[in-house]
């Protein structure tokens, strides 16, 4: 019997080409174990290929996404902060502008900017403190943002010791009108500024300055010794529009209330420009 049907298979083998002929040989002879065993193994290592094959496609695919997904916030906060920078930066440009025009200052002053003011020394009460940093350049830093707008500068006068020290500051939103808050809450309790030692101590005194007061503006005197020798300051903060303005004006000799006065309205007009 297994001759005929040897036979019969090699006459379909002829007659319908060899994968029939393969299938039929393999069931003439009763489906041999080794021939079963290749053509599972062949299947199975097959799916596992394709198997393979999906998941890593489907694995690339996850990759791309989120690779986008993550890659797309971290360009726009980028270009956010690069726009900040870059507004900072131009606000910054104008505000040396300002400093480094004031044509107009009070009869005597050297319209030559100086380095920015320094404290004659550093002050114990945190409030005292916040106002000699504002008016040397280092104002608070919340709403600045970016590359922080702010600019500093000293203008000599005509007597001994007189100088005018000038902080500027531009903020976001309504951050200056806050800051001219705390600075205002500062100047009242900054009742006395000192070192620690007798030499360096100013108390608070009340001087009239003309012109400058209401929502946007405020002032405080400050007599005592700095180094051992008389010192008097007025202490003035201000707002113009989005930029907060401290300005100091000192010396060995009592600084004119008037002159303050005169220097606080120059700041606030010619600042109120850097809105237009």
């Amino acid at each position: 019997m297994r001759i005929v049907h040897a036979a019969v298979a090699g006459l379909l083998a002829l007659a319908t080409g060899p994968s029939v002929a393969a299938y039929t040989t393999s069931r003439a002879t009763g489906d041999s174990p080794r021939t079963t065993g290749a053509l599972a193994t062949n299947g199975a290592g097959a799916r596992a290929t394709s198997d393979a094959g999906a998941t890593r496609d489907a694995r690339a695919t996850q990759d791309a996404r989120a690779t986008r997904g993550a890659g797309a916030p971290a360009t726009r906060g980028t270009g956010v902060r690069a726009t900040r920078d870059a507004m900072a930066a131009r606000s910054t440009g104008r505000l040396r502008g300002v400093l480094g025009t004031m044509r107009d200052l009070p009869e005597g002053f050297f319209s030559h900017a100086r380095a920015p003011w320094r404290a004659p020394f550093r002050p114990r009460a945190s409030a005292c403190r916040a106002l000699f940093d504002a008016a040397a350049g280092r104002p608070p830093r919340d709403g600045l943002g970016g590359a922080a707008a702010v600019t500093a500068a000293t203008y000599d006068g005509p007597h001994l010791g007189e100088l005018a020290g000038v902080g500027l500051a531009v903020y976001d939103g309504n951050e200056a009108a806050q800051h001219l808050d705390v600075l205002r809450a500062a100047l009242i309790r900054c009742a006395t500024a000192d070192a620690g030692t007798p030499y360096d101590r100013l108390k608070a005194s009340p001087v009239p300055l003309p012109g400058i007061g209401g929502p946007d503006a405020a002032a405080r005197g400050l007599t005592g010794r700095a180094g051992g020798y008389p010192y008097r300051m007025h202490l003035v903060v201000a707002r113009s529009g989005h930029t907060l303005i401290t300005l100091v004006h000192a010396g060995l000799t009592p600084p004119d209330p008037a002159r303050t006065a005169e220097l606080a309205r120059l700041l606030v007009r010619e600042v109120g420009t850097l809105d237009g």
